[in-house]
């Protein structure tokens, strides 16, 4: 099968980080919760919404090796490519910050997948021809549709609600909140249930 995977947020875990390089900048004050939730909701009952857009530029950027893999991940990914799988890492994000110091934020990502192991070792489970950075959501949406994936996993249900999601792939929300309308994981460990 061809599995696609997002990035940030699904196979990247930001928790925790957003709040430590908010807090490190002097950008927020400690009382605040440590989830990106949290952290956005403080920016913008502030008034301070192009902070938190720079904040994400930061954090995406070069801070993103911060960020460690969601656990059971690498090892759930290489059992798959074992299985015969392919795996493809399909993930919307702009090429640049919207606002702040102009860091390739693909190219971070792309270092980010080297160094925690997930691609150009000799046990990586992803080859790099197959991470693809797109900048708008359509982008990514018609990618996954070009790359024949017979699953997606993304942790926004509005790209496995786009209406141009292709209809034949299953489609795997990876969330803690659960979901009534998608296949539903919050932990890496329990996706061998929705790929068999």
């Amino acid at each position: 099968m061809i599995i696609g995977i997002d990035f940030d947020n699904t196979i990247a875990d930001y928790t925790g980080v957003f709040h430590k390089v908010a807090l490190k900048l002097g950008w927020l004050p400690p009382h605040v919760g440590q989830s990106k939730a949290q952290v956005k909701e403080y920016f913008i009952t502030q008034n301070q919404e192009p902070k938190w857009t720079e904040l994400q530029g930061i954090v995406y950027g070069s801070h993103i090796t911060l960020a460690p893999a969601y656990k059971y991940c690498l090892d759930v990914l290489k059992h798959l490519k074992q299985q015969g799988h392919q795996l493809i890492i399909i993930s919307h994000k702009t090429k640049y910050p919207i606002i702040g110091e102009p860091i390739d934020l693909h190219q971070a990502a792309t270092y980010w997948l080297k160094e925690k192991g997930f691609t150009e070792c000799a046990s990586a489970p992803i080859d790099m021809n197959n991470v693809y950075f797109n900048e708008t959501k359509l982008e990514k949406v018609e990618r996954i549709k070009q790359s024949k994936c017979d699953i997606f996993i993304d942790d926004l249900e509005e790209i496995l609600a786009h209406n141009q999601f292709p209809i034949q792939c299953k489609k795997i929300l990876f969330s803690d909140q659960g979901s009534s309308l998608f296949d539903c994981i919050n932990t890496w460990a329990d996706l061998n249930s929705k790929v068999c």
